[in-house]
């Protein structure tokens, strides 16, 4: 009698080394920055207070350095400088906060896995924070969803990539150096994208870290295959402002045949034609570039 054993795929392997047994103790990319943490947990808290924040912020220079460059920054200013946390605070609100804290943690997650993959995590970096701006202006314009929430979204959406960046080489003997570019095709191939390793890693990530269930749905929406145009929810303005990156993640691999767009995925030109999402964006450009430079300061 034989017995039929099953072989797991590659992406099963490599989810299981990088992803299994996550908790908020075991981030260890994060044991650094516990102000940062807590910033995060109390900004997505509802009993947080204007003025606990503003303490907390002042806490972490660069956090308020952050705010007060976004409350002057194109996007938020109308015309008087802002000097202070709590006067940035009180215009930018506590969703920017956790959406500033969020890019300080994940920047820092981005440092420790450039050790040995400074190209991918730097072509990440720069799709993420792109992908940050362009969701919190689309959110503003189109939808009811806070744009710093938005902003928020797609700041930690690629929070699994960076993570197995900076544990590749625990699989470097599946993949070889090229981590990301093997583990994207994975993801292209993969017959059903919500249970791909990315997508298997990213709900781990997110769990471990209590990210609100709002969030948490909203990047899994990455996942579903389809969009609504316009926009009408968090996971439509992620998907949409992912699509209209003009940096692509290095996770995406790109259909020969119209390098605008990963291989498998919705058409751009489809989606531009069904709206004024471009438009709006050209006339917006100063908004989403100022958002990007604040976002990457250091």
């Amino acid at each position: 009698m034989k017995l039929a054993f099953h072989k797991a795929s590659l992406g099963d392997q490599i989810a299981e080394r990088v992803f299994v047994g996550l908790t908020g103790d075991s981030l260890n990319f994060l044991t650094s920055s516990s102000g940062l943490v807590r910033l995060i947990e109390r900004a997505s808290s509802d009993a947080c207070t204007l003025e606990e924040a503003a303490n907390l912020a002042q806490g972490e220079p660069l956090i308020a350095a952050k705010l007060v460059s976004m409350a002057n920054s194109a996007a938020y200013n109308r015309g008087t400088s802002v000097t202070s946390v709590r006067d940035a605070l009180n215009l930018v609100g506590l969703g920017m906060l956790r959406a500033v804290a969020s890019a300080a943690a994940v920047r820092q997650l981005a440092d420790s896995a450039a050790k040995v993959n400074q190209p991918s995590v730097n072509r990440l970096w720069q799709h993420s924070v792109e992908v940050a701006a362009l969701a919190s202006v689309i959110a503003r314009r189109f939808t009811r969803a806070s744009p710093e929430t938005a902003m928020f979204v797609g700041i930690v959406h690629e929070i699994a990539g960076f993570y197995l960046l900076s544990k590749s080489s625990e699989v470097v003997d599946l993949t070889g150096p090229d981590v990301a570019g093997v583990v994207g095709k994975v993801q292209a191939t993969h017959e059903e994208a919500a249970s791909s390793v990315l997508a298997v890693g990213a709900r781990r990530l997110l769990a471990a870290l209590q990210v609100p269930d709002e969030v948490v749905e909203a990047i899994d929406g990455q996942w579903r295959g389809y969009i609504m145009v316009p926009p009408e929810t968090l996971a439509d303005t992620l998907c949409i402002a992912k699509l209209m990156a003009s940096t692509p993640s290095p996770f995406e691999v790109r259909d020969s045949a119209d390098p605008a767009n990963p291989a498998g995925s919705l058409d751009l030109g489809v989606v531009l034609q069904k709206s004024e999402i471009q438009t709006v964006l050209q006339q917006r450009y100063d908004e989403v570039r100022s958002i990007q430079q604040v976002l990457i300061q250091r």
